[in-house]
């Protein structure tokens, strides 16, 4: 369909294959999926939750939001508040820092989600996109605990043009579904600005969210960076002195993701058992905007 090679496509992001939502799935859906397998594993109820953050870019609707539809998913309705931070791909990394101020007063727990379908704003005859996203779910739980803390995060953002992903869309440009998308439908990446500011991002997300944890690069026990491009993430490495094996790479498999990079690689991450009790693990993120994030989670359990 367009003018590349699968060559090209890993030498310059690491991308070799990727999920696309199926013509009855949805952020909505994705996320629900997400959100019961992060409350199985934290061992809490639907009930015990006070909040749902959802971090998207591509939702079914305007409105209702994405976490709304999966607070009546789970049956939740008039139980607690819930909504949508949109913020590129960063939008876990912001949802994970919003969760944790608003319950630091009270207590109680919140379900964070990533959740991104960007297959449906793709213009599958433009190289420059239709070759680096996937869709796909990641969720955690924010909650009281002794055995896991939040030691440092930050958020940032600037407006800059050239760095976004422009688009008007509904539910119908899917390329997999009947469609009566227009040019306007699709989302717009002028690549190496991306690639120029991404860089800039991680290595400035390294540096701010260690001062906040006022922790040293030798701390760092693991290493979890939006999932980009590949190259960024050996970029990401070098500025944190930190070997590759130390840093989670789905890429391959998974493609850009979007607001579910970061959960989805901190869930397989820990199923390999690359992050341990104790570990002191970054996650740093950036997006469209454009915005980028660090959390530090000091990790006390195998599971989680």
């Amino acid at each position: 369909m367009v003018d590349t090679s699968d060559q090209w496509i890993r030498e310059r992001s690491g991308i070799i294959e990727r999920r696309i939502a199926a013509p009855e799935e949805s952020v909505a859906s994705m996320a629900t999926a997400a959100a019961r397998q992060a409350l199985e594993v934290a061992g809490i109820q639907p009930t015990d939750l006070k909040y749902i953050i959802v971090g998207t870019n591509s939702p079914d609707y305007v409105f209702p939001a994405i976490a709304i539809r999966v607070q009546h998913d789970l049956g939740l309705d008039d139980h607690l508040g819930a909504f949508d931070v949109q913020a590129g791909c960063s939008g876990f990394n912001y949802g994970l820092y919003i969760a944790e101020r608003l319950l630091k007063p009270t207590g109680g727990y919140a379900l964070v989600i990533g959740s991104d379908a960007n297959s449906r704003m793709i213009d599958w005859t433009d190289r420059s996109t239709c070759v680096l996203f996937g869709d796909g779910a990641g969720a955690a739980i924010v909650g009281p605990t002794t055995q896991s803390r939040l030691i440092g995060s930050f958020i940032a953002s600037r407006y800059n043009p050239k760095l976004s992903l422009a688009t008007e869309f509904n539910h119908l440009n899917s390329p997999f579904l009947p469609s009566v998308a227009t040019p306007k439908n699709y989302m717009y990446m002028d690549g190496p600005e991306i690639y120029k500011f991404a860089v800039n991002a991680v290595r400035d997300s390294i540096k701010r969210v260690l001062e906040v944890a006022r922790m040293s690069r030798e701390e760092i026990d693991f290493l979890i960076i939006h999932q980009g491009n590949y190259r960024i993430l050996e970029t990401g490495a070098r500025f944190a002195k930190v070997p590759m094996d130390k840093v989670y790479a789905n890429i391959d498999r998974y493609g850009n993701t979007s607001a579910a990079s970061v959960p989805i690689a901190f869930h397989e991450a820990l199923q390999e058992g690359k992050i341990k009790p104790g570990h002191k693990v970054v996650m740093i993120s950036f997006g469209a905007g454009v915005t980028w994030a660090g959390n530090v989670v000091e990790w006390g359990t195998s599971s989680g």
